[in-house]
């Protein structure tokens, strides 16, 4: 049996790991999370990009913070918010992996989401291959300052925002492969969509540019 030094050892660390739990135990939390993977965004941003208030952003926040998820910076009048470390930046991508592996629901509601938006989607495997052909487009429509934190080769940025009205400058000549945020992010296949529409041919890369980065590593 253990003594109880040793039991206040075991328990001490299990009250400290279960911080980490608690910060991941909310949907929004997960999102937000998520997004940072992107790169460094004010609190702004990231209401913006959730549909949160700036109020219930800076409380799921301070949780990430208190379980050393998140760290911020100030920027002038800004407070900027980014992960606290690489290995946070893992940590989302394989939590997303484990729930696409043992949640099956997850699986159905993508496939559901690409037949319903009626698009062709591609694997890492197939877009490379593709792209080793100079007769295809690689388009990124996540914003500018995501973009520019990182990006695939040769990709070029028009946010998804301004696609329609900059949908002219996309040539209909050239296979277009779409990539945004990744798995859990919509907007590669609305893309997808806008770009068919308007008399293109487009295909859906719903994979990140750490997927990407990872893809070409163990090549």
């Amino acid at each position: 049996m253990l003594d109880e030094k040793m039991m206040n050892y075991k328990d001490s660390l299990y009250s400290e790991l279960a911080k980490i739990g608690k910060s991941l135990s909310s949907d929004r939390r997960l999102e937000i999370m998520d997004l940072l993977t992107q790169g460094p965004k004010t609190v702004e941003s990231i209401a913006n990009n959730t549909g949160l208030s700036i109020a219930n952003t800076s409380r799921h926040l301070q949780i990430l913070r208190e379980g050393n998820l998140v760290k911020r910076t100030k920027d002038k009048n800004y407070v900027v918010y980014a992960l606290a470390s690489s290995k946070i930046i893992e940590l989302v991508y394989l939590l997303r992996d484990v729930g696409e592996d043992q949640l099956s629901a997850i699986k159905q509601i993508q496939d559901d989401y690409n037949e319903s938006e009626n698009v062709y989607t591609l694997t890492l495997e197939q877009a490379f291959e593709k792209m080793q052909n100079q007769n295809v487009e690689l388009l990124d429509v996540r914003p500018k300052d995501e973009y520019d934190a990182g990006h695939i080769d040769r990709a070029k940025n028009i946010p998804i925002d301004d696609l329609e009205s900059e949908v002219k400058r996309i040539p209909k000549d050239k296979d277009i492969i779409v990539y945004c945020r990744g798995h859990l992010c919509a907007y590669t296949n609305q893309a997808t969509h806008i770009l068919n529409q308007s008399g293109r041919k487009a295909y859906s890369l719903n994979e990140s540019y750490y997927d990407w980065k990872k893809y070409i590593e163990a090549k």
